[in-house]
């Protein structure tokens, strides 16, 4: 799944929490996502992990998984581990006129978090609508629309941290409007 070596920011990871980052590994990522591990932050607890992808060739949009361990369960995490999330995709200009793209959006959080058929707690985020046009030397851009998702939550286990991630990449999956992905089925339209 993720190239290299699982690391951890920190000293002297749970053995737990090196559990559920091997587990990892196990997740078969549709070929259309390239998922690379990143610097994990060092400061919000003292275990944590990092990941990024990009979803399509050419690139339609791309996302970054965290995953914070702290033993001490912070209050507002409301349990000991803790995922952050980010998506972003293009969109069509139409799509991000509509002024329920953000709440479409988030529907799509909590959809991959109910696919995913995992308990979690302490759900929060935002979704933005974003319209841009370049000018002068960035005028070959044109006019460009995307999709940005910010989410938290709180798996309630160690243990269900790949299904986590596995509702993040059906997150991104959904963003980019990706069609269904099934291993060992080829679509008719790919022949």
């Amino acid at each position: 799944m993720v190239p290299g070596e699982l690391t951890v920011a920190g000293m002297g990871a749970s053995e737990t929490f090196d559990t559920a980052l091997a587990a990892l590994h196990d997740i078969v990522v549709r070929p259309d996502i390239l998922v690379s591990q990143a610097p994990a932050p060092g400061r919000l607890a003292p275990h944590a992990y990092a990941c990024t992808a990009e979803v399509g060739d050419p690139e339609i949009g791309s996302g970054r998984f965290v995953l914070l361990h702290d033993p001490a369960a912070p209050a507002a995490w409301e349990s000991a581990t803790r995922v952050v999330i980010y998506v972003e995709a293009d969109v069509d200009a139409e799509m991000a006129e509509d002024q329920l793209l953000t709440d479409v959006g988030w529907t799509w959080v909590q959809e991959s978090l109910v696919a995913a058929e995992v308990p979690y707690v302490a759900l929060g985020g935002t979704v933005t609508a974003v319209r841009s046009t370049s000018y002068e030397a960035l005028s070959a851009r044109g006019h460009e629309a995307m999709v940005q998702v910010r989410a938290s939550w709180s798996p309630t286990g160690l243990a269900d941290v790949p299904a986590h991630f596995e509702a993040w990449l059906g997150l991104m999956e959904l963003c980019a409007g990706l069609p269904p992905h099934y291993p060992g089925v080829t679509r008719i339209g790919d022949l």
